[in-house]
């Protein structure tokens, strides 16, 4: 019987980076030809879903931190199993297309709630309905829930899901350029070639600042200094 901790990334991990151990020091470069999305029609569902609700620099990020975790997992945490084409790949897919749908305009005024927070309540329903092929288990529904919820609480206590741990990793390196000695500099460069950033520091910084806008209390409030960290990271056009 699979295990469906293991399946759908529910193992816990330290919440802190830094207790973890990378099986190697120097990345090999990928190419964005193997760190394509899978094409299931599960995938594809949420894939349509994603490119219809979320503007286009929001929908090219959720593709670079799928294709970023990815690599990273593969490179330098084989032991996580995220294998191409298997389960805990489409539900890293699932949980990368969809931690940002909170942010859209639509969303991020309708609710009193953190865009994180209402973003996993609605992936949580999203994932269960649809096409019997193309549904989640209410596991992997609550694992792509969960680290949603928690893919900006960053910081270094206690433990998180592998697959939190994953958002965590391809989120702030695209936003903030963290972690970028788990990747090889040409896996990145091949991965902005194929989705470009464009302005997507821009873009991000006003989300952040019109989500602390609308409310105050956010769980985005608790990392201090972002807006900044993200100028820094996108200085040069990106």
């Amino acid at each position: 019987m699979t295990d469906p901790v293991k399946q759908y990334g529910l193992s816990a991990i330290p919440a802190d980076q830094s207790k973890l151990s990378p099986a190697t020091k120097t990345p090999k470069p990928v190419s964005a030809q193997d760190l394509k999305p899978p094409t299931t029609p599960f995938c594809s569902r949420i894939n349509d879903y994603a490119r219809i609700e979320l503007s286009d620099d929001t929908y090219r990020h959720s593709l670079r931190v799928y294709s970023y975790g990815v690599a990273i997992a593969q490179e330098c945490f084989p032991e996580w199993g995220l294998k191409k084409g298997g389960t805990l790949d489409e539900t890293w897919f699932a949980c990368a297309m969809l931690h940002d749908i909170g942010t859209t305009a639509k969303n991020i005024a309708s609710t009193r709630l953190s865009y994180e927070f209402f973003a996993g309540y609605l992936a949580l329903e999203l994932l269960q309905n649809g096409q019997e092929d193309a549904v989640a288990t209410k596991d992997q529904a609550e694992s792509v829930a969960e680290a949603i919820i928690r893919h900006q609480d960053v910081q270094p206590i206690g433990n998180i899901t592998l697959l939190t741990g994953l958002i965590h990793l391809g989120t702030l390196l695209d936003n903030i350029g963290a972690g970028s000695h788990l990747i090889h500099p040409e896996t990145v460069a091949n991965v902005v070639t194929e989705y470009p950033r464009k302005g997507w520091s821009g873009c991000f910084r006003n989300t952040v600042s019109t989500e602390k806008k609308l409310k105050p209390y956010a769980m985005v409030s608790r990392i201090d200094g972002f807006e900044e960290k993200i100028k820094e990271n996108g200085r040069g056009g990106v």
